[in-house]
């Protein structure tokens, strides 16, 4: 997603630029000509990552053999630490001169390799303005380009809500992206709903990501949780409360101001040592963003039916927290930058391909 408005603002500011290399639909949909299509390479946690090596290590080859054959003037490696790390490693053998966007998080748990991307980076490009300073004080050219989302919801709070006007209160439903997130998350979040709706008379909404089956939300209907696949931000806005599952739409419930439960659930090993590698006080995005907790947290055995029912019902008991809450997000998205972060990412990869330009020719 952030790719393709990267690549839509570079062709605005810079006609006949081309792009070739790993993406998704969006980015394709950008322009990208891809000899890697990324959603068959997808995946989050440690343990998951083996049965994918193979698929990684031709995906690796591909994208070599494409920047030996094409020359490219630079390469955009966004975020995915641990793949880009091996291909930064073929991309330099080669004098392709490297450009951070979405700069990994090795901050949180990697300080080496921080180091690392500082050294081989002609340029870094991050999200929040607390990674400048961490990439700069090791000597990276990094500059803050502000995060994507704000304008992603922003454009997305000017559709209409899927579920029409309000008349209930509603909890709204965020199980993830991933196949293996649904699995994990699904039934407690669907199951604590579906009693709280009973109790407290809500209305029901499951948002579910392109890609995942409609199969992966089970008893839905039976349930009276409404599956939608549009009009999320406009939906979050409307929502009295979220049960979501930590990652970006984290940031997204918070910039659309809905107070909520964020969880997540992963194998046990990646976990295990996830615990041993991790330097962070807490997982949700919006916490860490904020530098407090503003939002509860439910991780691993926490994950269940009741312990979601008794966080939503405690909240939506207590307008006093509710309101602290809707304070504490409104912080946290202050923290993300104005509008026109992907103009600004953009203006920075130009820059980066100007230098190279130039040291090619001196």
């Amino acid at each position: 997603m952030h790719g393709a408005r990267l690549l839509a603002a570079l062709t605005r500011k810079r006609p006949g630029l081309k792009a070739f290399g790993m993406g998704g639909p969006r980015l394709r949909e950008a322009g990208l000509d891809a000899d890697v299509a990324s959603e068959s390479h997808s995946v989050v946690g440690i343990s998951e990552v083996f049965g994918k090596i193979p698929a990684f290590a031709r995906a690796l080859s591909k994208l070599e053999e494409g920047a030996r054959r094409r020359s490219p003037d630079a390469a955009v490696l966004i975020d995915f630490p641990d793949f880009h790390s091996f291909l930064a490693r073929r991309l330099r053998r080669l004098r392709i001169p490297l450009i951070y966007y979405v700069s990994p998080q090795v901050w949180a748990w990697r300080r080496g390799r921080a180091r690392k991307i500082a050294r081989q980076a002609s340029k870094i490009i991050t999200l929040f303005p607390f990674e400048v300073e961490i990439y700069r004080r090791l000597g990276a050219d990094a500059v803050c380009a502000g995060h994507p989302l704000v304008d992603d919801v922003r454009e997305g709070l000017e559709m209409p809500s899927p579920l029409g006007p309000k008349t209930r209160r509603r909890l709204v439903l965020l199980p993830g992206s991933r196949a293996s997130e649904l699995q994990r998350h699904w039934e407690p979040m669907a199951a604590a709903a579906a009693r709280l709706a009973r109790r407290l008379d809500l209305e029901l909404a499951a948002v579910r990501a392109p890609g995942l089956s409609e199969s992966l939300f089970a008893r839905a209907a039976e349930r009276d949780i409404r599956v939608v696949t549009s009009g999320m931000h406009a939906l979050l806005a409307t929502a009295d409360l979220a049960f979501v599952a930590s990652g970006t739409a984290t940031l997204e419930s918070a910039l659309c101001g809905t107070p909520m439960v964020v969880v997540y659930r992963t194998s046990p090993v990646s976990y295990a040592v996830g615990r041993l590698l991790v330097d962070v006080r807490w997982i949700s995005l919006v916490n860490i963003v904020a530098g407090e907790e503003v939002v509860p947290e439910l991780l691993q055995r926490d994950v269940t039916a009741q312990r979601l029912e008794e966080e939503g019902s405690a909240l939506l008991g207590s307008p006093e927290r509710i309101r602290r809450m809707r304070e504490g997000l409104a912080r946290a998205s202050a923290r993300l930058g104005p509008p026109g972060a992907s103009d600004r990412a953009a203006d920075a990869v130009i820059e980066a391909l100007d230098s190279a330009a130039r040291s090619k020719t001196t």
